[in-house]
């Protein structure tokens, strides 16, 4: 769906997939198109009839784990909603995306569309979009047990660390668990991405606190992916006093609510590391530099383990080359890459050491 320029060149539409969910009956997908949120949904059920939609359907849904099929798969979704799209979402002109916030990002204008089959085409019905229904993606954490007396200010921090960082509960976390850090509103941070705009509907990840020069690394608090973990993590490096001092870890800084319902957790931000992964530098870097790179993640590891924290994905790309050029440790969501631990290892102690193992090879 590219567009014509004057000038010859291309302005091109910002995607972004946020969520897909596959049963052998339908098939719910959502997405966001230029700063706005759709979702879909098609049963196979009412994609019978003339043509051969139903088959093209199971066509998809079997093969949807190859990149080529999931591309088709989505212009097949996305062909039925081209003018709606065009008319609700239209491309702006290259270089004039505003600068948008968190709270911006995560509550945009949002519609709902279940695609049928009318007489031989590929219809979009709208319906009113509706959360208990559709499913709400945005992350959201409950802060339970809150005290009745309190009021969260947009730079109120606790003032004393919890006693006990126990295990979060299950999409929940208790107030007296939250780590003393700023809670910030979400609406007081600003995406300060450097994308193209292909990339602009993109989750962001680097902020910047409005009307300040702080820049933070943004993680969102989806479900299912590992922030509660993280989280606890994060809370007990920090506050662990057998970290040596030179060696690097995430650092948390802060944590987001959402302005309009100050307990619920948005995510929460980390230290920005200005630098790239040691899967992009490690091909172009000297042996000398891998092998003290290799060393000072060996030696942290070592530590997590000795404080009883297991770091999980272990993999060059959960490793950033900072502008000092020393090797830090980040991301402890959990799960893990099959080509660098095996699946009966995930988060366990003797996983690290494989995926140490596998990096170890991948640097030379």
């Amino acid at each position: 769906m590219d567009i014509e320029l004057q000038d010859g060149g291309a302005k091109f539409p910002s995607f972004c997939m946020l969520d897909l969910f596959i049963s052998d009956l339908a098939v719910e997908y959502a997405f966001v198109y230029n700063g706005t949120r759709f979702y879909v949904t098609i049963k196979a059920e009412k994609l019978k009839g003339e043509g051969e939609f139903l088959d093209e359907f199971n066509k998809f849904k079997d093969g949807i784990d190859d990149p080529d099929t999931m591309f088709q798969f989505e212009e097949w979704i996305l062909s039925p909603l081209d003018d709606f799209m065009l008319k609700v979402a239209p491309t702006p002109e290259h270089g004039t995306w505003k600068t948008i916030t968190l709270l911006d990002y995560f509550s945009p204008p949002t519609y709902a569309f279940a695609l049928v089959n009318q007489k031989g085409s590929l219809y979009a019905i709208q319906e009113d979009y509706n959360p208990q229904i559709h499913g709400d993606i945005s992350p959201r954490t409950r802060i339970i047990d809150p005290s009745p007396h309190s009021s969260l200010g947009p730079s109120s921090a606790n003032a004393n660390p919890p006693p006990d960082h126990g295990v979060l509960k299950e999409g929940s976390v208790l107030r007296s668990e939250l780590p003393p850090v700023p809670l910030i509103y979400a609406s007081e941070l600003e995406r300060a991405d450097e994308l193209r705009d292909k990339e602009m509907s993109d989750v962001p990840r680097k902020v910047r606190r409005r009307g300040s020069g702080d820049v933070f690394f943004f993680k969102a608090g989806f479900k299912d992916h590992g922030h509660l973990r993280e989280l606890e993590l994060l809370c007990q490096i920090n506050h662990s006093g057998e970290f040596d001092a030179h060696l690097r870890t995430s650092k948390l800084l802060g944590l987001v609510v959402w302005d309009d319902d100050e307990t619920s957790l948005m995510g929460f931000l980390l230290e920005y590391i200005d630098g790239e992964t040691l899967a992009l530098r490690m091909e172009s870097t000297d042996m000398a530099t891998r092998t003290k790179w290799m060393s000072k993640i060996e030696a942290t590891v070592r530590q997590l383990h000795r404080v009883g924290i297991v770091w999980g994905d272990v993999k060059p790309d959960n490793v950033m080359i900072n502008a000092d050029g020393d090797a830090v440790v980040v991301d402890f969501g959990g799960g893990y890459t099959p080509e660098y631990i095996k699946p009966e290892l995930q988060n366990t102690a003797q996983g690290d050491l494989m995926g140490l193992e596998h990096t170890r090879v991948a640097l030379g």
